[in-house]
């Protein structure tokens, strides 16, 4: 029997359907309040009457979709899948087996979001994006283009990941933080409240970063690192971020990408030197070269180095 059939009645014929190309159910081609083929529809799935679903569109089992919402083109609603009120989910989009969109959330063309992911009300997940299963996006949030976000990872209220930017596993961004396009951020990072990462920095795994905190473009921070921000800075009033680790002392400043304090040295002198420029700058690498936090740090990276009496680093 086709699945356009209708019963004597005028309501759709139920018909199996492989949801996905594998799992099979009961579904029937749900005719469309406007009178257009709809979309196949699970018998277990709950659909306002009044959202018309584009023909190409596959409702699973349990799933649920809230009045006035937008389902587009060949978008999937995985199993026990939640689509809130006036949501919209665009072209291609993915929604993963219990995942919930709320309120007004927007999904983005071809975007996926994970099995169990939480969208929050009024967020916005950019095109192709990807939401790992079990992932909470705050209300009002912003998820660039092609940014992912891993598995478990929880991005806080009216946060902003920029576009291709990687959140890791079960990473924490904090209310209102700012994650620049292209940055990384890494396996259980813990980014606070209003933090703002730039443009293509690195956070590595496990390290945190605390509330209102402002981590220049490019900076790499790892776990066991020191850093310490500070500005703004030079004629371009920008924020210098400096990370000590086992490595040395190392500085990101304006188009400055991972240097050492002599070039650094070198470069303002070259620049700036016999400005007030130059004597910010020097005063703030004496503030950093000074630093008790810098320096326990550094006693402490020695003091893990040293040799034991078995003659291996401690």
């Amino acid at each position: 029997m086709s699945d356009e059939a209708a019963c004597a009645d005028g309501a759709p014929t139920p018909f199996k359907h492989r949801f996905g190309g594998w799992h099979e159910a009961d579904a029937i081609r749900r005719p469309n309040p406007d009178g257009s083929e709809g979309a196949i529809v699970a018998l277990t799935a709950n659909v306002d009457a009044a959202v018309n679903l584009p023909a190409s569109v596959e409702v699973w089992p349990s799933a649920s979709i809230g009045g006035g919402a937008s389902i587009g083109y060949r978008a999937s609603i995985g199993g026990g899948a939640s689509i809130g009120y006036r949501a919209s989910i665009g072209d291609g989009a993915s929604i993963g087996g219990g995942a919930s969109i709320g309120y007004r959330a927007s999904i983005g063309d071809g975007a996926s979001i994970g099995g169990g992911a939480s969208i929050g009300g009024g967020a916005s997940i950019g095109y192709r994006a990807s939401i790992g299963g079990g992932a909470s996006i705050g209300g009002g949030a912003s998820i660039g283009y092609r940014a992912s976000i891993g598995d478990g990872a929880s991005i806080g209220y009216r946060a902003s990941i920029g576009d291709g930017a990687s959140i890791g596993y079960r990473a924490s961004i904090g209310y209102r933080a700012s994650i620049g396009g292209g940055a990384s951020i890494g396996y259980r990072a813990s980014i606070g409240g209003g933090a703002s990462i730039g443009y293509r920095a690195s956070i590595g795994d496990g390290a945190s970063i605390g509330d209102g905190a402002s981590i220049g473009g490019g900076a790499s921070i790892n776990q066991d690192d020191w850093f310490y921000v500070l500005g703004p800075q030079g004629s371009r009033h920008a924020w210098a971020t400096a990370v000590q680790s086992a490595e040395g002392l190392r500085w990101w400043v304006g188009c400055q990408q991972g240097i050492d304090t002599e070039t650094l040295r070198a470069r303002v002198l070259r620049d700036h030197g016999g400005t007030d420029h130059e004597a910010d700058y020097l005063h703030a690498i004496d503030v950093v070269e000074r630093h008790p936090g810098r320096l326990r740090h550094i006693a402490k990276l020695a003091a893990a180095a040293a040799p034991t009496e078995t003659g291996e680093a401690a």
